[in-house]
């Protein structure tokens, strides 16, 4: 959920879960310098990213509502921990994991919200904003919590239980840092603490699968070729003139006639590579381009 001027700075003099995260992850000393007011924390208003993150985060409830028929509502204050008031967390919003038959019963279930425009699975993701999830658990109390991952693709979701082990070892790690910033003692990066694989799924080596085997080795024999063929469609793209619809170029190849390709711009500006010949309706209207400085 995005926070409001006075919440960041409130939250500036204390640990939130994005913080617990580079905490974890050995980025101490950089963190440290923010909070002792050294730094200023990264301006992140036109990191695209996360401006996209943030102005998608309202459509997480109603994919969430619409595949699992439970509602969801912001949690629009900072929750700070019972006893550590240095730890703060603000979770986007708040849930129940199975549709409540009290209609007042509290939420139960953090919904965090992201927006993810990368490769990475569900997994992946887990695996990334583990500790800020451990960490919004810690300060709220809660027990579990359902990572929201939006995609330009389509939504999913993954359970995250709280571990109260993996907690424990998070308020101890978060203590350590703090004491150099109450001390103002300077510290050095420790290394990261990895979070567990949530995935209950077996990791097994195929070595001894002969047509695996075989068909892995046939994908790394062509990968190089491969890579050529994505870096020279990447670079006839950019050779594309910005006012033409379609280009194209013909080349003879041996028993097979004529045999060529194409870009295709569409309306939308995306531009699409294509094996053969443009349709007739083009080449009637096709003209030969050249070189700016050859038509001078």
């Amino acid at each position: 959920m995005a926070i409001d001027q006075t919440q960041r700075e409130y939250r500036s003099r204390r640990i939130g879960s994005s913080d617990a995260v580079r905490i974890m992850a050995g980025d101490w000393r950089d963190v440290w310098l923010e909070k002792t007011g050294r730094t200023a924390p990264a301006d992140l208003d036109f990191v695209a990213a996360v401006q996209i993150g943030i102005a998608t985060e309202h459509l997480h409830p109603r994919f969430w509502q619409r595949r699992t028929g439970i509602g969801s509502f912001p949690a629009r204050d900072t929750a700070v921990h019972p006893e550590y008031g240095w730890l703060v967390a603000h979770p986007d919003f708040l849930t129940w994991r199975e549709a409540p038959l009290d209609p007042f019963a509290p939420p139960d279930t953090i919904l965090e919200a992201k927006f993810c425009g990368s490769p990475k699975d569900d997994s992946e993701l887990a695996e990334q904003y583990y500790w800020q999830i451990q960490h919004q658990l810690l300060v709220t109390g809660l027990k579990q919590a359902v990572l929201s991952i939006l995609r330009p693709g389509g939504y999913s979701w993954v359970d995250v239980p709280g571990s109260a082990a993996d907690q424990a070892l998070l308020l101890e790690t978060l203590k350590a840092f703090w004491w150099h910033v109450e001390t103002d003692t300077e510290p050095g990066d420790p290394l990261p603490v990895a979070a567990p694989d949530l995935e209950e799924q077996r990791i097994v080596d195929m070595s001894l699968h002969n047509a695996f085997a075989a068909h892995a080795g046939t994908l790394l024999t062509c990968r190089g070729n491969w890579t050529a063929y994505r870096q020279a469609e990447a670079e006839l793209k950019s050779l594309m003139p910005d006012d033409v619809r379609v280009a194209y170029i013909a080349l003879e190849v041996s028993e097979s006639g004529a045999e060529g390709l194409f870009l295709s711009r569409s309306r939308d500006g995306r531009l699409s590579l294509r094996f053969g010949h443009p349709p007739s309706r083009h080449l009637r209207r096709a003209e030969l381009w050249m070189p700016p400085e050859a038509a001078e």
